[in-house]
């Protein structure tokens, strides 16, 4: 009897461990995507990421892990190390918008989980999460996040329920020119602050335009994309299209000085790093654009002959902002 009993217990420690063994097996994810990485950590799910791209930066503890080799880098944007994504055998992989279709729909047909977000809308974004806490067990910290995005969204965009709308030509890119469109949230963003973003009813996420086109339109403010070490403008070479461009590059153009953002001097750039977010950044997104479009204009700016290394600020509406005093001789000035 006391044999048997010793078989029982041992049995049941087996058991034990065996379960606890299982229960303990981590869920690895993969985020091909700054925003998505945001999300993750955002519904507590740090623990499962197993790797990010070089361009994941929020929260801060993400590149504090990255490191502290606790999280591979797979890569950048567009530039992701498939074999290392492969090696890490992800139970789940995390894409976005249409320059990682090619990565979706090749995981997937490799038998990869896959969710894709294309950023089309506040909308889809709030669905992509709520989808995503599901796969991961954390319904109710994704039903959360959504929840709180909106509240604070709502709030923000409450500030400019008054305020004079503004025409607003976003450039998001130099060469290659094209605006938030008519499937981008981005647009949706600059409406809830008082912001008219020209060419937005335009089919695409990024509709392309022509300078002659913005011209016509005489917006009121002209946002330019900048990010740490952006570096540019190209317009020829290997480079061509990289980076970003300045305020003295856009004021140059031909017909530049018929455009009221230029004669009023509210050429500005715009931390793209927090405003092309969709995630927990929403509505910090929406707030600098709101305090950037709203911004009073400032001629100096229009003397800005060199892209910023470091942003030392979160929005450029000021001169005495957007750079360091150490940077100050490294301004081009007529």
């Amino acid at each position: 009897m006391k044999i048997q009993r010793t078989k029982i217990f041992f049995l049941i420690i087996s058991l034990f461990i065996i379960s606890s063994c299982y229960a303990q097996k981590q869920f690895k994810i993969v985020s091909l995507a700054p925003n998505w990485t945001n999300i993750v950590a955002a519904v507590s799910g740090t623990n499962d990421l197993v790797a990010v791209t070089r361009y994941c930066i929020f929260p801060d503890s993400i590149p504090r892990l990255v490191k502290e080799g606790k999280l591979e880098i797979i890569g950048g944007f567009a530039d992701i190390n498939l074999e290392k994504v492969r090696s890490l055998k992800p139970d789940l992989i995390l894409t976005c918008t249409g320059m990682q279709i090619k990565y979706r729909d090749l995981f997937k047909k490799e038998g990869f989980n896959v969710i894709h977000m294309e950023e089309t809308s506040l909308e889809e974004v709030y669905s992509k999460i709520l989808e995503f806490g599901k796969a991961i067990k954390k319904d109710l910290d994704a039903e959360k996040l959504v929840k709180e995005i909106k509240i604070n969204l709502n709030n923000i965009s409450l500030k400019y329920k008054d305020a004079h709308r503004v025409s607003v030509y976003y450039e998001i890119n130099y060469f290659y020119k094209c605006v938030p469109g008519k499937d981008s949230y981005i647009a949706e963003l600059l409406k809830a602050v008082g912001g008219d973003p020209i060419f937005c009813d335009r089919p695409g996420i990024a509709p392309k335009v022509s300078w002659d086109e913005v011209v016509k339109a005489n917006p009121d403010v002209i946002l330019i994309p900048i990010w740490d070490n952006a570096g540019g403008p190209y317009f020829e070479g290997e480079k061509v299209g990289w980076g970003t461009t300045t305020p003295y590059e856009i004021a140059h153009r031909v017909g530049a000085q018929n455009v009221k953002a230029v004669k009023e001097g509210r050429i500005r750039y715009i931390n793209s790093a927090k405003t092309k977010q969709a995630g927990p950044q929403i509505p910090t997104a929406a707030e600098l654009f709101g305090k950037t479009i709203h911004a009073s204009g400032d001629l100096e700016l229009l003397k800005i002959d060199i892209v910023p290394e470091i942003m030392e600020k979160v929005t450029f509406s000021q001169l005495l902002e957007y750079f360091p005093l150490y940077n100050y001789a490294a301004i081009n000035m007529y």
